[in-house]
């Protein structure tokens, strides 16, 4: 039987799980050869940032279906706000992710009469631009138009495939295309704003101190103790170098609230107790989080 965690680790998990959560799947075999860099976590989790939703998970997924079909399954009973993902939406033999998604919901895999347009629409604009020699929609092509019952589409500007929302009790999935290009077009015409829209009203603002020459381990038992003192601010340290031998640590104090006034009390108590507790005189006020 698991023990159960100390009660600072508790608040903590407890405090972030209150919030709008968010998990992200990379699908393909070639990520996890490392025959391609994955770009695409990379972008959604500063986007996602930015509009102060908590991504909780960041997953590369082997596009077999048994994997994909319990990954998002498991996501699922999880029940975060969002699930993103990114690959395994063309018209190939091992794009599953249409198919898994359905699956995992419950839903059953048809074809929208939309989609195909948007599939139709995709192809002429190849076929002018010369990148492909005919716009017949055959059956292969067509798969791009294969959701899970209950999906809208979004056509996509730049590839073939079409975007996919679908509702799934208090979860919402994005199913995006796996090229960069696409995909970051494609979260900033029709993610973006919807995650904007529904967002959390959470203020997040962040103040950073540097320790110069400072001890890591010795920082555990005071940056333990901030989320007890000052409820709603995360404490995080990194070794930063300083040239030659010169070593500092940055710690920075991460804090949301829906007050702004509030917010920029706690950051401020926070960071001046923690720089006395450091020896350190007091500095600048908080930075808005980037």
């Amino acid at each position: 039987m698991v023990g159960r965690l100390p009660r600072s680790k508790r608040i903590i998990q407890d405090r972030l799980l209150s919030t709008k959560n968010v998990f992200i799947f990379c699908l393909g075999r070639e990520l996890l050869e490392g025959a391609v860099l994955d770009r695409n976590a990379n972008f959604m989790a500063k986007s996602i940032d930015k509009l102060a939703l908590r991504v909780r998970s960041i997953q590369v997924v082997d596009e077999v279906e048994s994997d994909m079909v319990e990954a998002f399954r498991a996501a699922l009973d999880r029940a975060p706000a969002y699930i993103i993902t990114t690959g395994g939406m063309g018209p190939g033999h091992d794009d599953l992710t249409r198919a898994c998604v359905a699956a995992a919901a419950g839903r059953e895999l048809v074809r929208d009469e939309r989609a195909v347009e948007m599939v139709a629409k995709s192809y002429k604009r190849l076929v002018a631009r010369r990148i492909v020699e005919d716009a017949e929609l055959n059956e292969d092509r067509l798969t791009m138009a294969d959701v899970p019952e209950g999906s809208v589409c979004y056509e996509n500007p730049i590839g073939t495939a079409p975007a996919v929302r679908l509702k799934v009790g208090e979860t919402t999935f994005f199913l995006l295309p796996g090229v960069p290009e696409e995909m970051q077009r494609m979260f900033d015409l029709y993610v973006t704003p919807a995650l904007a829209a529904e967002g959390p009203g959470v203020l997040k603002k962040a103040s950073h101190v540097e320790w110069p020459g400072g001890d890591e381990s010795a920082l555990k038992r005071i940056l333990t103790d901030i989320p007890r003192r000052f409820p709603g601010i995360n404490p995080r340290a990194r070794v930063i170098s300083g040239g030659g031998d010169v070593v500092s640590l940055r710690i920075s104090l991460f804090g949301e609230h829906t007050d702004a006034a509030v917010l920029d009390d706690l950051l401020e108590r926070a960071e001046a107790d923690l720089r006395s507790r450091l020896g350190l005189e007091m500095g600048a006020r908080p930075q808005s989080a980037e």
